[in-house]
């Protein structure tokens, strides 16, 4: 590739990765802070954070549906069409995050229910679920403008907004889950009322940025009422794919979740943690699919389709290479951060277990998860990703149940049979990728 290649891909990679490590930094600092309340809170938090995690992976979908059209556009430097495109992504977010705040207001009980049968673990649960739902409602919006803001090569002000959001939730966690500076000690609860305070503060950042500093989108709020037929129907083509891909691929997740769950406190206990570290070791791998996205985008929307070939092979060399670092990383960092929860001996062990599984998936997920989130999807291909990430994860989940529930096999072998889908996925993105098939040009 040309000079300054490399350069661009890690000047967008860096500032999402910061991003990213900051955003697993705050779900690990909850995780730390409530391990000392035992293993039912940990689990608690840990399993109704599964929710967020579905609900997460919808609005992203959602999001990054939307930035597939952005990219090739501001390659194509089609402003009007960018900011259409952008009140009806804001539009769906916002309509989704309602009908999840509802769900948990009414249902928390019958959804926490789904992932486990323990009924002190479900009465944490509920307890947690009520408060944070308001929470979604503003991480619709600021998830939807952050990642068309990343579609343009604005990246800088994640970072900044994700670093004092991680700050404030710490702060007000620790305020509020062990009670101090005069606060009532909440454990749980407390937890949520400080990711409800980091999540206004993230929406009042992005609209303050918009208002007064941003200059190539110049979104402003009366453009929510934007519409344009022929933009949904592009939306829909090439976003929809993308956003029932990261949906369903969340959901099959979470009956992963939801069968360990119902293995025991201690299984779930363990693989939150090794889950936690896993996601950490793969921040990297997260920038480098958004770049990856962006300048495949803006080279197919320019009309450099020859370039863009090109850029994908040297992609591909890439994420390997990160692959191997990111498993070591994560392996060296295993020992310290288990010697900080406290937690029965069983179920160290386990977790001991379930880390050289985290460790194989983490190498496998380093090279797939970009080509999909970044060659795929920035070469318009949407429907192909959305398949494989669908079709091998929910073929293999009866598998994991009856592993589980009728042929008896220990929690690290049910692991590995639920994730062996990032192996199958990489053998089918590296065939595909081959051929011409994956570049698809979305603008009119």
């Amino acid at each position: 590739m040309e000079k300054g290649f490399y350069k661009n891909l890690l000047a967008i990679s860096i500032p999402i990765t910061i991003q990213n490590i900051i955003s697993y930094s705050v779900n690990m600092m909850d995780t730390l802070m409530l391990g000392s309340f035992g293993e039912t809170v940990l689990s608690a938090s840990s399993l109704s954070s599964q929710v967020f995690y579905l609900f997460s992976l919808l609005i992203s979908g959602i999001g990054c549906g939307a930035g597939v059209l952005c990219s090739q556009y501001y390659g194509k430097r089609d402003l009007k069409s960018l900011r259409k495109i952008t009140a009806m992504a804001l539009k769906i977010s916002l309509g989704f995050g309602f009908i999840f705040l509802l769900m948990l207001i009414i249902f928390p009980n019958n959804i926490m229910k789904l992932f486990t049968s323990e009924e002190n673990v479900i009465l944490e649960g509920v307890k947690y679920l009520r408060v944070v739902s308001f929470s979604y409602i503003f991480y619709s919006i600021t998830t939807i403008f952050l990642i068309i803001l990343r579609s343009v090569k604005d990246v800088k002000l994640s970072i900044w907004i994700y670093v004092m959001s991680f700050f404030t939730n710490i702060f007000f966690n620790y305020m509020f889950i062990f009670g101090h500076f005069g606060s009532p000690r909440l454990g749980i609860v407390g937890a949520a009322l400080g990711t409800i305070i980091a999540r206004g503060l993230e929406v009042l950042l992005v609209v303050l940025y918009l208002r007064y500093y941003e200059c190539v989108l110049r979104f402003r709020f009366f453009m929510i009422r934007y519409f344009d037929g022929r933009l949904l129907k592009d939306m829909i083509r090439y976003g929809l794919p993308v956003t029932l891909g990261e949906t369903f691929w969340g959901l099959g997740l979470t009956v992963h979740s939801a069968i360990l769950g119902h293995m025991g406190e201690m299984v779930v206990a363990a693989n939150s943690i090794c889950n936690v570290l896993h996601q950490f070791s793969l921040s990297f791998v997260q920038g480098l699919g958004s770049s990856t996205a962006v300048i495949m985008g803006g080279y197919i929307g320019a009309g450099l389709i020859e370039k863009a070939k090109k850029a994908s092979k040297a992609f591909v060399k890439t994420y390997v290479v990160c692959g191997f670092f990111n498993t070591i990383f994560m392996l060296a960092i295993s020992k310290p951060i288990f010697s900080i929860y406290t937690l029965q001996p069983e179920t160290l062990n386990l977790a001991k277990e379930f880390l050289y599984t985290y460790a194989f998936i983490t190498f496998f997920r380093s090279i797939v998860s970009p080509i999909i989130g970044g060659i795929l999807w920035g070469g318009g291909d949407t429907r192909f990703s959305a398949f494989v990430d669908i079709t091998f994860l929910w073929a293999l989940i009866p598998f994991g149940y009856l592993a589980a529930f009728r042929w008896d096999l220990n929690p690290a072998a049910v692991l590995i049979i639920l994730r062996l889908e990032t192996f199958l996925k990489l053998i089918a993105c590296l065939i595909r990728i081959r051929g011409d098939k994956w570049i698809k040009v979305t603008t009119r």
